[in-house]
């Protein structure tokens, strides 16, 4: 009685809260004077569980992939509820993109941005650099499959895919909550419960809300919630589940620009400050974000459905349906440069792009043009699998044959004209030195709509074959059929919507491509597996023929496109290669480790300008060739270390190097008077670091006085990022150390305290941005079994 009134009370205080723990400690029971200890059941170790995106009843170690996994464990006891905190402990994936605080883009091993699915349905959302990160608030684990994985999600997946596991009904009766306290006021709740709902449906709920101030007065006030369902029907398994986000965003523009080109004295015209450097005097620390005119809302809703039949005792029937909608609506001062003008009316100038003399007053700056953008999309995806294994001869073969298809209508609402934005706080002017918060009004509408759809079509074939207890292989194969188009509207009343009267006629593409993966398993006894595989991948160009462009093979001729809607050039294509090994000792030691080697080509550059004649008269057209090469190398390695029963020890480490290559130039004549192409053959990517790792302890106190008393210590290191291969720019490297306290009462109440950069480095995310400082999270949670 006394645990349901304890959970009502949180419940009451704050309705919308919970979050559930769980003890890892042995477990004490006492009947009278008896004291029983039961064994503390173990972890199933990685390598023994199936691949939650692939959807196969076969462990990893039969598998020629490259799996890591973030479990719930790790994000309950640090208290992870956004993903750029999650991959900190994801070796090998790193933030590539964290624009204004909110748009996150994420690459795996170096590569272009990485895909998400969640709950194996695979998320087009992602790959739009539009749409904010949700929390994680009902997500269960989060699990990276890397290299090309095309094969398991279809178009544009290079780098790996990031599988977001969310929060399951099952028939235990469940029921938690948690509130928490931070730093910068911040306050997040959360209240979740589950069980037997009616007859043979399981259900869960979760509901989350966070708010705040947040560092440098950027933060998300979230909003979000899950109900998910679970049932035997006959043989059959039906889930699924509805979730929504409602999150208002403010976003983050930096500190003070840092200089715009190499700044000089007007009166004796020495060099004063290098291209790239950071304001000499101006607070990092200064907030000069636009507060009252800014908006940032996203609202997000997903629906997801799955069903399983068993049809024979070697077949299975599966159907997996899921919509998704979501809409933001934006308007934002993204920037700011320095009062500048072409009359020497200042003691400093520079040149800008177009070499042109500029005078810049560093005390004063003007904020730019606020952007105002409102991305609307929807998707269907529908995949439709039979599964099951089979022996054929002395072997067994774990298959599945599927068709994927997918619709996703995005729609972008713009107010990108001069006339979209207007208000006396448009362009204003601020001191670099104690800037106005409050600012003049300024307001805005749409005037165009940008109108795209994609369907793609996949059918494709898996098969992980055991030939004895020592070799296990995988092969399959995957036909993409691709359809593109797009077109637009203008909009005359400044709302979001328009007349299908008011569209342009659509352009289209479309195009088809085939990949594969496969590899091989050796198992020498059954701790050790070892394998290496090869896979490919391909991502569809989006190019419209356009008449002002002259397009050229790779063969050094020129040809003329499909003009009515069929492809331009070949999608980008690349292929992997990748041998691992995979270890365990006795749940001591569990060891995984891979080395890769990526190749990339068919990627579109404009190598030159070329004079054609039309009507009589000389026109200048610039030459694209589909010649641009890249490579990534690299190796992937995590650990788990378990001295003794009460202390586990983590760690990771991923290293890339990402290249571009030399263009395949062999047949195109690079002496021609048209042709002017810089090579930048060898340069290293900008954007991403060669080197993350980190390393994580926790210890649980097993009896005495502070039994359950828990402690944990993480690292972080991030290589350094460049900005700027050319001037040398970069972010530099960080190491970020982090600590937590977590105590366990009678197995149901847990408080935790966690803070994040326990020493107070100083560091930037970006060229202006600096990272939070330290910072603390304390939390109480119930939890009812």
């Amino acid at each position: 009685m006394r645990k349901q009134i304890l959970l009502l009370s949180m419940v009451i205080a704050c309705p919308s809260f919970m979050f559930g723990q769980r003890s890892i400690t042995d477990s004490i029971f006492t009947v009278g004077n008896v004291e029983i200890t039961a064994k503390k059941k173990q972890a199933t170790p990685l390598r023994e569980q199936p691949v939650q995106l692939l959807n196969m009843d076969v462990p990893l170690k039969f598998l020629p992939i490259t799996v890591t996994r973030l479990d719930s464990k790790t994000l309950e006891r640090k208290h992870i509820l956004n993903m750029e905190d999650a991959v900190r402990f994801l070796p090998g994936v790193t933030l590539s993109s964290n624009q204004l605080g909110a748009f996150q883009r994420y690459s795996i091993r170096g590569t272009s941005d990485a895909v998400f699915a969640i709950n194996g349905i695979r998320d087009e959302r992602t790959l739009l650099n539009t749409m904010p990160f949700g929390d994680l608030s009902f997500v269960e684990s989060i699990e990276v499959i890397k290299g090309p994985a095309s094969i398991l999600s279809g178009h544009s997946v290079m780098g790996g895919v990031i599988n977001i596991i969310t929060k399951k009904a099952f028939a235990e009766k469940s029921a938690d909550a948690s509130i928490s306290y931070g730093s910068w006021n911040q306050k997040e709740a959360t209240v979740g419960f589950g069980g037997k709902l009616i007859g043979p449906v399981n259900y869960r709920a979760n509901i989350h809300y966070g708010t705040g101030d947040g560092y440098r007065d950027v933060n998300a006030d979230r909003f979000s919630g899950l109900f998910a369902l679970g049932a035997e029907i006959g043989k059959g398994y039906f889930e699924g589940n509805i979730s929504f986000n409602d999150d208002h965003y403010t976003t983050e523009i930096g500190a003070a620009p840092t200089m715009p080109g190499d700044i000089f004295y007007a009166s004796d015209d020495k060099l004063y400050l290098p291209s790239g450097a950071l304001h000499p005097t101006a607070d990092p620390h200064t907030v000069y974000n636009d507060f009252a005119n800014n908006k940032m809302h996203r609202r997000n809703m997903d629906v997801r459905m799955q069903y399983t039949q068993p049809l024979t005792d070697w077949m299975k029937f599966r159907e997996t349906l899921s919509y998704g909608h979501s809409n933001l609506d934006y308007c934002c001062v993204e920037g700011m440069s320095y009062v500048s003008s072409s009359d020497p009316i200042y003691d400093l100038y520079y040149f800008d792009r177009k070499g042109k003399k500029t005078y810049v007053n560093l005390d004063s700056l003007r904020s730019g043009d606020p952007l105002c953008f409102n991305p609307d999309n929807y998707s269907i995806t529908n995949t439709t699998e039979l599964t099951g294994k089979i022996e054929t001869g002395f072997i067994t073969n774990n298959y599945t044959l599927g068709w994927n298809y997918t619709y996703f209508d995005y729609t972008n609402y713009t107010g990108y004209n001069s006339d979209d934005v207007w208000g006396p706080g448009k362009n204003q002017i601020l001191p670099v030195d104690n800037p106005h918060i409050v600012r003049d009004w300024w307001d805005s509408k749409v005037s165009k709509a940008s109108i795209a759809k994609y369907i793609t079509n996949g059918i494709y074939l898996h098969d992980v074959f055991e030939i004895n207890d020592h070799w296990k292989g995988m092969l399959g194969g995957r036909l993409d059929i691709y359809k593109y188009k797009s077109a637009s509207a203008l909009i005359d009343d400044g709302r979001q919507h328009y007349e299908k009267e008011n569209r342009t006629d659509w352009d289209k593409v479309s195009t088809a491509a085939f990949t594969y993966r496969g590899g091989i398993v050796y198992l020498p006894i059954p701790a050790v597996s070892i394998y290496a595989s090869a896979a490919s991948y391909f991502k569809p160009n989006k190019t419209f023929y356009d008449k002002n462009i002259l397009y050229m093979g790779a063969d050094g001729k020129l040809f003329n496109p499909d003009e009515t809607g069929g492809e331009v050039f070949k999608p980008e294509r690349g292929n992997q290669y990748e041998v691992g090994a995979r270890y365990e000792l006795n749940q001591l030691l569990e060891v995984n480790a891979s080395i890769y080697y990526i190749r990339k080509h068919n990627v579109v550059k404009t190598i030159g300008k070329m004079s054609t004649e039309e009507n009589e008269a000389a026109v200048d057209k610039n030459v694209q060739a589909q010649i641009g090469r890249a490579d990534t190398k690299g190796f992937d390695i995590d650990l788990t270390l378990r001295p003794v029963a009460n202390l586990q020890i983590v760690g990771g480490c991923g290293w890339s190097d990402y290249r571009l290559m030399s263009s395949f130039l062999k047949n195109i004549d690079t002496n021609a008077d048209w042709f002017n192409f810089s090579e930048t053959t060898g340069q290293r990517s900008t954007g991403v670091p060669r080197v993350t790792f980190y390393t994580y302890a926790d210890y649980t106190i097993p009896k005495g006085a502070l039994k359950d008393l828990s402690f944990h210590l993480s690292g972080t290191f991030t290589d350094r990022i460049y900005q700027n291969i050319a001037d040398n720019s970069y972010i530099p490297s960080c190491y970020i150390v982090d600590a937590g306290i977590y105590y366990t009462i009678k197995k149901s109440i847990n408080l935790a305290v966690n803070v994040n950069n326990l020493f107070n480095k100083e560091y930037f995310v970006k060229s202006t941005v600096l990272g939070k400082p330290c910072n603390f999270m304390a939390t109480i949670s119930y939890n009812f079994r």
